[in-house]
């Protein structure tokens, strides 16, 4: 570029700098920024840091500034038959250590769980803005949309302790046929009676696996309102081909009928006797995977999170072999650093795939230190501790 042509194109770039300063006096909206994005820690697959400073510890080395912790029994961080006195002292514990409580995970089912009302209180009172909960089933042989409807004054009972408390519960769905939630709609349906400011849904990406990817971009748009949380988790259906691949109809058998009905679904390399052999229906298995290397789309995910507005948090759960950390063991069998490593790497998988998507993800910089360079961890939705705004995705 010449100096004539150098000098041409700043003249532009003056000109089209005026007309924006114009435009932004005359009140013309200005570009929409990036969503904001940061993942919390699922403190239950960090059990084995038992103390609030080996924890800490433990999620800084993951770069991250915040941790959704584990109330319950043996095990969990914070004894739930002590949760009035234990939940601050040790929410007090990580914040001296630099990490922030958005989020709590409590054993309760409703409303009327023994420890509900002091679990939500002590939590609230703590600065915690959301929790989650589990646990509705239906009993198996009665009307489907009769027990349905029967949830919805629990669910509402609980909304109200909800508002009480002013924090967000929000209910984590199940794979299985006799939990609530597993088929997605059911959940909405019953949420889709309170209030969505304090009650939702925290969505598991494995547990409501979809194969057909367009499906999640369904559930997303239509409980919009309702998606509370994510839990982004990965798992992959595959088809467990035995060894016996003819079933019935094996050449080499001559009499193909003689056993019972055998297991065709891999294991044992099967019975090459089975009735039915390899055509018994649905011989694939569900399995776990790390973040990335299943069958969730993350670019997909975000780009539809950020198409409905959300701005709750978001969190990895490990439920695959992980020297005991996927079943919130207070001792693992892998060394500290290997774990941690594999925990840091969906953390940095699940960043790449929203990055990808349009959030605004500082990935050279661990959370945590961007948190504190501009005064602290994000805030979660106003509890009674005094914290305002709704999550770190604002």
């Amino acid at each position: 570029m010449d100096r004539r042509e150098l000098l041409q194109w700043s003249a532009m770039a003056v000109a089209a700098a005026s007309l924006a300063d114009k435009a932004f006096a005359q009140g013309a909206p200005a570009p929409a920024p990036a969503a904001k994005f940061s993942l919390d820690a699922y403190s239950r697959n960090l059990q084995w840091c038992r103390t609030p400073q080996d924890l800490a510890k433990a999620v800084v080395d993951l770069g991250l500034g915040s941790t959704d912790l584990s109330v319950g029994g043996a095990g969990a961080h914070v004894d739930f038959a002590q949760v009035k006195t234990a939940l601050p002292a040790f929410v007090n514990g990580l914040k001296a250590g630099g990490i922030a409580v958005r989020c709590v995970t409590l054993p309760i089912v409703d409303a009327d769980s023994p420890g509900a009302e002091a679990a939500l209180d002590a939590a609230a009172s703590s600065g915690i803005g959301y929790y989650t909960w589990s646990g509705l089933t239906y009993e198996p042989g009665k009307d489907l949309q009769g027990q349905i409807n029967a949830l919805k004054p629990r669910v509402q009972k609980l909304a109200k302790l909800n508002e009480k408390y002013k924090i967000k519960g929000l209910y984590h769905p199940v794979a299985g046929v006799t939990n609530v939630g597993s088929s997605f709609f059911d959940i909405l349906e019953v949420l889709q009676t309170v209030n969505p400011q304090f009650t939702g849904i925290q969505y598991d990406t494995a547990s409501l696996l979809q194969p057909v990817r367009e499906v999640f971009v369904s559930h997303m748009r239509l409980g919009a309102p309702y998606i509370g949380g994510m839990a982004l988790n990965d798992a992959a259906i595959s088809l467990d081909i035995p060894v016996y691949e003819y079933g019935p109809f094996d050449p080499g058998k001559a009499n193909a009928n003689a056993g019972p009905a055998g297991d065709n679904t891999g294991n044992a390399d099967g019975d090459p006797l089975a009735f039915g052999g390899g055509g018994r229906p649905l011989p694939y298995k569900y399995r776990p995977m790390r973040v990335g290397t299943g069958m969730i789309d993350l670019i997909q995910i975000g780009r539809t999170l950020k198409e409905i507005g959300f701005n709750g948090p978001i969190e990895t759960q490990v439920n695959w072999p992980l020297g005991g950390a996927e079943n919130g063991a207070d001792k693992i069998s892998l060394p500290r650093q290997s774990v941690l490593g594999q925990l840091k790497r969906d953390r940095l998988t699940v960043e790449h795939g929203f990055f990808a998507a349009g959030w605004n993800i500082d990935i050279a910089r661990p959370a945590f230190l961007v948190a504190r360079d501009r005064g602290g961890a994000a805030a979660a939705p106003a509890g009674r501790g005094g914290r305002g705004g709704r999550g770190a995705a604002q």
